[in-house]
């Protein structure tokens, strides 16, 4: 590879490295400014771990890089909404699970609904090229989180 195509190519990394991310959040802001359901990033970031299963206050703080009272506070808001379940752990008396309720898993599955359909009637002006070049983009970046997944 010439110096001239290194370069170009080192140029092009950093513009996605930086755009990515960007991109990412912008999307999710002007989803959850759009949607039904009054919720923010962090709050559905809980509830979509908390579909996979019941977990401890601590983890999802960590999971979500937030202290842990700022997430007790928002578990609180969370079993205000009737979205979540907080019981004693079985494990340790003294820490606290979280499970999703049905109410809550209504909650997610509407935000999940509203967002495919607001990106799939965006996506639909796309023509075939475009619908594949994003088609391919999202297996990369699913080699690229694997890759950055497994490394230390």
């Amino acid at each position: 590879m010439k110096l001239a195509d290194t370069a170009r190519r080192g140029r092009q990394l950093e513009a996605i490295a930086e755009a990515l991310p960007q991109r990412a959040s912008e999307l999710s802001q002007l989803f959850l400014t759009r949607s039904s359901v009054c919720v923010s990033r962090t709050e559905v970031g809980v509830l979509r771990r908390l579909a996979a299963g019941s977990r401890r206050i601590t983890e999802l703080a960590i999971d979500e890089h937030v202290t842990q009272p700022a997430m007790t506070l928002l578990v609180n808001r969370l079993v205000e909404r009737g979205w979540v379940l907080r019981a004693p752990d079985p494990d340790d008396g003294r820490a606290v699970r979280v499970s999703l309720t049905p109410a809550g898993e209504d909650a997610l599955e509407r935000l999940r609904a509203e967002y495919r359909a607001m990106l799939h009637q965006e996506m639909a002006t796309l023509d075939d090229g475009q619908v594949h070049t994003l088609a391919c983009a999202v297996e990369i970046l699913d080699q690229l989180i694997g890759g950055l997944t497994d490394r230390p």
